[in-house]
């Protein structure tokens, strides 16, 4: 998978096939992360998902993307809904930023729609973190993958922003899950079945899993 340098800067690009990467002329001397590419997208919306294709156009990838489209028409407008193009000869810069290693994979994020100033006044960008599922098991069947999105995005949207990712950052999983368990803990025990990742803008993540309950 080709990697990208960490000071390289993407912008996004929207095709017939879905996104894709658009590498611009001008270098920073600061780490471009996911939170700079998706900045407008992520400006709109309280929760972001975004699916990667196995290019392969396995029965993962239709499951997948039918289920993910029900999903998008049946939640509000704070709800966004998006697929990488498999064509995108960036293909493998774009999961890099998200920290994954092979598609099929599953992203949800924060949104920046209902951040509030008290919350992260200055600084939206430092509580921002996503969730992401790789696992074909998860991803091909209906009723785990309906599991694993409608899990992630409740965590996204009524857990506090600032502490989770405050756990991610210092890799605290019990802590992670014991603040998910004080809003629900039965939405904790299912994402603890569905060993998903929580990941920062920049690289760091916290897996979850059987092990971590």
């Amino acid at each position: 998978m080709a990697v990208s340098r960490a000071d390289t800067r993407w912008r996004l690009r929207r095709t017939d096939g879905g996104l894709c990467l658009g590498r611009l002329r001008a270098f920073g001397s600061e780490q471009f992360t996911w939170a700079d590419l998706l900045s407008v997208p992520l400006a709109s919306a309280q929760v972001y998902l975004l699916y990667f294709p196995s290019r392969f156009d396995l029965p993962v990838d239709t499951a997948a993307t039918e289920a993910l489209r029900h999903f998008g028409a049946a939640t509000s407008e704070r709800t966004s809904v998006d697929f990488w193009d498999p064509r995108d000869e960036h293909f493998g810069e774009a999961l890099a930023l998200f920290g994954l290693q092979v598609p099929p994979a599953l992203v949800l994020a924060t949104g920046l729609e209902a951040v509030t100033q008290a919350a992260d006044a200055g600084e939206p960008s430092r509580h921002l973190y996503c969730i992401s599922f790789s696992d074909q098991a998860v991803l091909a069947d209906r009723e785990q993958m309906a599991a694993a999105v409608n899990a992630a995005h409740e965590v996204l949207m009524r857990c506090d922003r600032k502490e989770i990712a405050g756990y991610i950052r210092t890799r605290k999983a019990k802590s992670l899950l014991h603040a998910i368990g004080l809003v629900s803990a039965a939405l904790r025990d299912q994402l603890v079945k569905l060993r998903p990742t929580f990941g920062l803008p920049g690289g760091i993540s916290v897996g979850l899993g059987e092990r971590d309950a």
